[in-house]
């Protein structure tokens, strides 16, 4: 064989592959706007998000007074923004996480403001106003929450 007819078949060879592996991606995916890909709405995908539970992302000031306690729930977070509030440890004595800081506040433990704490378990975890203390406290908090 010709080294010319060498070379014309390797390309012909070479460009059917090509042809065919593009060929082969392009129906893989769908056109868009097809029953294989859908073009949907935002509030279809806003709709999908809420009943998926991916909504709960807004937050709450509550108004910690004297003798109240803001309990959290599973997964609810708080952050401090004005008084003096401490720990309440849960039902074991385990306390809350402390994420600005990158600690485990005990039952008690003085906290900060503008941190951060994370409510690990549903077993009572939450703030009160710190002994001495009787003004009012400003919490944010975020997710499911009980003042008692």
């Amino acid at each position: 064989m010709k080294p010319v007819t060498k070379g014309l078949l390797a390309a012909a060879i070479g460009g059917t592959a090509i042809f065919a592996s593009q060929a082969m991606a392009d129906g893989v995916g769908g056109v868009p706007g097809s029953v294989d890909d859908p073009v949907v709405t935002k509030s279809y995908v806003d709709q999908q998000i809420q009943a998926a539970g991916g909504g709960g992302s807004t937050l709450t000031v509550v108004e910690v007074n004297p003798g109240q306690t803001l309990y959290g729930f599973e997964g609810t977070e708080f952050i401090v923004r004005t008084g003096k509030v401490q720990a309440v440890a849960g039902n074991n004595g385990d306390g809350l996480t402390d994420l600005t800081a990158g600690v485990d506040l005990r039952g008690g433990a003085v906290v900060g403001t503008n941190h951060l704490l994370l409510i690990a378990r549903s077993d009572n975890r939450g703030l009160r106003l710190a002994p001495g203390y009787d003004g009012i406290s400003h919490v944010m908090v975020r997710g499911k929450y009980t003042l008692r």
